[in-house]
């Protein structure tokens, strides 16, 4: 079963999470084969800023030709660019959001796997907040301005269309039901799942944290359809505990200074801060944001189980089997 246990309240939409990393950089195509239980960390590795596994090559080549069975559609038009409000009442429920875009077959919650090593003060920087901001009983509050450009998927039909490499075959045809160690080094070798579909654009985002006081009065607030003034109010260094740098996934350096510049707000005692909400009600920001925002991070990525091609329904079940156990026990000891 396919799901990431999405228990964020959102406001409105729910933004998607990001990689520091352009798609070919990290060869990130349709039908490529990825390691869960390993290599797929890599990603997350870079997500932290982490650029030394930048050259690891994170997915392996695995089917024949998957390329003639993939169309890529333009989803820049059908997208609002709404400014994105979303509350989450504790840590997981933040990664869930950041994850959002992230789904792997098997896993409920795939920021588990792509988070395997990173320390708090790793997470806190991404999250452009001191390390103490992250401490137990904080509430956090997402403001988000998604741009996604392009999302590339398979055929409705790939599984009947498209085929492993001959390779794999012959892998398969050698192992032995029972035997897990088989099963494991073949995923080490040519992974546990192929890329069946991903989206490229950019995100640029602001997490805020809440003393859960502050935080209830807000999310009460837009429950009773908060006003605009009343949503800035909440959304500044009156009611939070701490302000989260306005920061970008794809090109975080880029656009720094013109964050600095043009998002900021003021608060009736005539401090000055910087908000991603200054965007609200202003295309003419947002249309100057976008020329800043980069097109090739990847924001979404949908991985499904590689045994879907095995001609054996037995070795298919047993792969699964195998997996299904080492995905479930990594998400409950990570």
């Amino acid at each position: 079963m396919m799901g990431h246990g999405m228990v964020a309240a959102a406001v409105l939409l729910v933004f998607r999470a990001a990689v520091l990393m352009d798609a070919a950089a990290a060869n990130v195509d349709i039908g490529r084969g990825v390691d869960v239980l390993q290599r797929f960390g890599i990603i997350g590795d870079v997500l932290y800023g982490d650029v030394s596994n930048t050259k690891e090559t994170v997915t392996r080549d695995i089917l024949e030709g998957a390329d003639r069975f993939t169309e890529i559609l333009n989803v820049t038009k059908n997208h609002t660019n709404l400014l994105n409000i979303t509350f989450c009442p504790d840590l997981d429920c933040l990664f869930d959001v950041y994850f959002d875009g992230f789904q792997v077959e098997f896993a409920d919650k795939p920021w588990k796997l792509l988070t395997t090593s990173r320390s708090l003060h790793m997470i806190s920087d991404r999250f452009g907040l001191p390390d103490m901001a992250m401490g137990f009983g904080q509430k956090f509050v997402i403001v988000s301005y998604r741009r996604p450009l392009k999302r590339i998927k398979t055929y409705d039909n790939f599984t009947q269309i498209a085929e492993l490499k001959s390779t794999l075959v012959e892998k398969i045809k050698c192992i032995s039901i029972g035997i897990e160690s088989m099963v494991t080094d073949f995923i080490a070798e040519y992974g546990s799942h192929y890329i069946d579909e991903y989206t490229i654009g950019d995100t640029v985002f602001q997490v805020l944290v809440y003393l859960p006081v502050f935080y209830d009065m807000f999310y009460k607030c837009v429950l009773n359809n908060c006003s605009e003034s009343d949503t800035a109010l909440y959304l500044s260094p009156v009611y939070t505990e701490y302000q989260g740098q306005v920061t970008s996934i794809g090109s975080k350096d880029i656009m720094e200074k013109w964050i600095e510049t043009n998002l900021q707000m003021e608060t009736s005692q005539g401090d000055k801060y910087v908000s991603l909400y200054a965007l609200k009600n202003r295309p003419d920001l947002c249309r100057e944001l976008a020329t800043h925002m980069d097109g090739q991070s990847v924001v979404g990525l949908h991985l499904k189980v590689v045994s879907t091609f095995f001609a054996d329904p037995v070795k298919r079940t047993w792969f699964a089997e195998v997996l299904d156990n080492h995905v479930k026990l990594r998400e409950v000891n990570l």
